[in-house]
């Protein structure tokens, strides 16, 4: 099968990320597409293949032992913000004007400049009621297609460990893997969007959850007396700054973002993520988060707000950059190879951002996936196709 063939049959598979699990994987229906992976790599004889509770397959093949053992990794699950079921997935030659998904839904250069970059090329798009999948399954498409064509034709190569991982999605799939059985020096994730860009710095990160107890008082008597749980929450995400919400930053510029609510007049509840490239930064706005609580707690005169963190992860470039030897690594492939790369700081995280503190530093690469976790999702075949050669290559170095 081709690098398309593989994509094409990844994500006929659903894989949505759900609530997470110390057990097991979030999503039982992800364990389908595990099997599918263990059965392809035991059909290319690998020295060492498992799979864990959690639906993680690591397969080794053994090689060069000169050559330092690397890891290649991507996630089979996809973001529970738009569905992953029924995939419909289309082959369009993009020669410039929108592309039909729907019925009144375009995908066009107009909304999404970066379509230029793929004229004349083909594209894989949906029918516009879920989205594609590209995020991760394009990078498995990549790597298995590269690992096969160096298997099936004895090519001499380092020795490869190959780890397809569950829960990416909801921040869980480091911890997911069995760092004992990792027997890698380093990795890489192929797990981002142009394929031209390599990503060695990552947010930090923190989750914060917001918990109001209100005074409950039947509406028709409650003057002066009830303390409306919901009003609490909404005046607390008000009294943050507005400007330093996802919808108004860019580049390396910090938010809050308010991801999930549950509420009524006695009880109310706010997820939000904290995410900034500095530690120092991301901790000035807890210090913020915590001061507008307390005032508000102030004026209605109880603690009615309580806030809870959670470190989720670190900026990966902290442990990258005692790594030379990785960046020089790339940097030799991508010359061989004529591609010109830039560096793009990943205004999220990636399974990267946990591994590299975990010991195992892992920088991550392109793969052709854009507009990732909605209807708007598409593939650049022919991006995808560089990476094929980018992570062969990588492969033998």
């Amino acid at each position: 099968m081709s690098v398309l063939d593989k994509f094409l049959k990844y994500v006929s598979f659903e894989t949505t990320a759900l609530e997470g699990s110390d057990t097991a994987a979030s999503n039982p229906l992800i364990y389908h597409l595990a099997q599918e992976m263990l059965l392809e790599l035991q059909a290319l004889n690998p020295n060492e293949i498992s799979i864990n509770r959690f639906g993680v397959v690591d397969a080794k093949f053994y090689g060069d032992p000169s050559l330092p053992p690397i890891a290649l990794l991507a996630h089979m699950d996809t973001s529970g913000a738009c569905s992953g079921k029924d995939v419909k997935a289309r082959i369009v030659k993009y020669d410039g004007t929108p592309v039909k998904l729907q019925e009144g839904m375009y995908l066009s250069e107009k909304e999404f400049p970066f379509l230029k970059e793929s004229l004349g090329h083909e594209i894989i798009v949906t029918d516009g009621n879920t989205l594609l999948g590209g995020d991760d399954k394009a990078g498995m498409a990549i790597i298995m297609e590269a690992l096969e064509d160096i298997v099936k034709n004895n090519v001499n190569h380092r020795t490869l460990e190959i780890i397809f991982t569950t829960d990416e999605e909801i921040g869980l799939d480091a911890k997911h893997i069995s760092r004992e059985i990792v027997t890698s020096e380093y990795g890489y994730t192929i797990d981002g969007g142009d394929y031209r860009f390599v990503s060695i710095e990552s947010f930090s990160a923190y989750s914060m959850e917001v918990e109001v107890k209100g005074r409950s008082i039947h509406p028709g008597y409650s003057k002066d007396k009830m303390v409306n749980a919901s009003n609490v929450l909404i005046r607390f995400h008000q009294a943050l700054p507005e400007f330093l919400r996802p919808e108004h930053t860019d580049q390396k510029e910090p938010f809050y973002h308010l991801s999930n609510i549950q509420s009524c007049e006695d009880h109310a509840k706010g997820d939000y993520i904290i995410r900034s490239f500095e530690d120092a930064q991301a901790l000035q706005l807890i210090e913020l988060a915590k001061l507008t609580a307390r005032r508000i707690n102030d004026d209605i005169g109880y603690e009615a707000i309580t806030l809870l963190f959670e470190n989720q992860y670190h900026n990966m470039k902290v442990e990258l950059d005692k790594h030379p030897e990785i960046q020089k690594e790339y940097e030799g492939v991508y010359a061989k190879l004529g591609i010109p790369f830039m560096y793009e700081a990943i205004r999220g995280g990636t399974t990267g951002s946990q591994l590299s503190f975990m010991g195992l530093p892992t920088p991550n690469l392109g793969t052709g996936d854009y507009n990732m976790h909605g209807r708007y999702e598409y593939v650049d075949i022919d991006q995808m196709k560089v990476m094929v050669s980018v992570v062969r290559e990588l492969m033998l170095a």
